[in-house]
């Protein structure tokens, strides 16, 4: 009686074997007829089977039917192409995996690496789309079927990263900018944007550190120096800054907010060093940051900012001279220092003027105005200033 147990179980088994085989026969002789559809249908429950689905040949057929599929332009099947890209890749690298001796591994090989290719171009499609996560998964396998074969594909790696960046797969992220950077892949943009992932993280220490070594990699990438610049001066690094804006502004000389920015530094040092009594000192940083102030509004001559801030520091100089003169007991001497501060004074009326021409509204440039107005005596430039402040 066990015997005929045994037999029975036997026979149901070979029975199962043989059906699958049959699907995959089916599958393969559906899609030598073009019937897409039905070779699909077929094929699945094979691959899932004991016996075929660890035979190379069932995932060979499986990968050449969702070829087919992706690359076929038949109506019918256009609601069927989403993810057999993939798929077929996926099914051509478990075919090479489990091998067999019915597979012709040289078209394999061809069909695989091909499709490859196809993968990068659909990963580029789905970030232009802003589909991050589809393209993060097309540039992952267009690696992968490289990395198959003993090949890196650096283009590959780094859009990796940033279609893993774009779909805030930050870790991913990460380990893809580390491993561009590695390869020497466009470096400027793998420290830059890696730097930046660990900015959106809020890891300020690695964002830091990240920029150092990539001033030390790409010395005169003007994007890293700015980045550098911006935490410097959020920090209150003014000598770093300074550093680094030199740099810049030896990189690119016409670039008039550079220019800005370290007269603007230079402004509060000096600023920073009247406060502490040390008027000797301050007196070329305030030279230095007069020199900038004017470079940036040469270079753009409606800049605001600029022609605001040379005003500004013109007139404060101005104000603290008179302060000066003011201490003076000695009364030619003290006449000359007033007449010194005036000329001070009336040195910033165009700059406050030119600003005030630039953004007509600016309050604080209108203030100043009535203020030098009056200090200058220029009575009815007051008047007009000050009826624009009360309006």
């Amino acid at each position: 009686m066990r015997r005929l147990l045994i037999g029975g179980v036997l026979l149901i088994l070979t029975g199962s074997v043989m059906a699958q085989g049959a699907k995959v026969l089916n599958a393969y002789n559906y899609l030598q007829d073009g019937e897409l559809l039905k070779a699909k249908i077929e094929i699945e429950p094979a691959t899932t089977h004991a016996k075929t689905g660890i035979d190379g040949k069932t995932w060979y057929y499986r990968g050449m039917i969702h070829e087919q599929i992706y690359f076929s332009e038949d109506e019918a099947l256009k609601d069927q192409k989403a993810g057999t890209l993939i798929e077929a890749v996926k099914s051509f690298s478990k075919a090479r995996e489990l091998g067999s001796k019915k597979i012709n591994m040289n078209d394999l090989n061809d069909r695989y690496r091909r499709l490859g290719a196809y993968c990068y171009q659909e990963g580029v499609n789905m970030f232009n789309v802003s589909d991050f996560n589809a393209a993060y998964d097309y540039f992952t396998t267009c690696s992968s079927v490289a990395t198959a074969f003993d090949v890196i594909d650096s283009g590959a790696v780094f859009n990796t990263a940033i279609a893993a960046m774009r779909a805030k797969k930050y870790d991913v992220a990460i380990e893809k900018f580390k491993e561009s950077i590695t390869l020497n892949y466009s470096l400027e943009e793998s420290y830059i944007n890696l730097a930046n992932t660990y900015k959106g993280l809020g890891n300020t220490e690695e964002y830091k550190a990240t920029l150092a070594a990539a001033r030390e990699a790409v010395p005169n990438s003007q994007s890293i120096i700015t980045a550098e610049i911006d935490i410097y001066l959020a920090s209150k690094e003014y000598d770093k800054a300074l550093s680094n804006l030199d740099v810049a502004i030896q990189n690119d000389p016409s670039n008039s907010s550079l220019f800005f920015a370290r007269g603007n530094i230079l402004d509060h040092q000096q600023a920073s060093m009247l406060a502490d009594g040390n008027r000797e000192e301050a007196i070329p940083v305030y030279e230095k940051a007069l020199v900038d102030y004017k470079k940036a509004l040469e270079l753009k001559p409606d800049f605001f900012d600029a022609a605001y801030s040379l005003g500004a520091l013109y007139y404060n100089r101005g104000a603290d001279m008179i302060n000066e003169a003011n201490m003076i007991t000695d009364d030619n001497k003290y006449k000359l220092a007033k007449e010194d501060s005036e000329e001070v004074l009336k040195t910033a009326l165009p700059y406050l003027e030119k600003a005030h021409e630039i953004k007509p509204d600016d309050v604080s440039t209108m203030t100043s105005l009535k203020e030098l107005y009056a200090r200058t005596n220029q009575m009815e430039k007051y008047e007009v200033m000050n009826k624009k402040l009360s309006n």
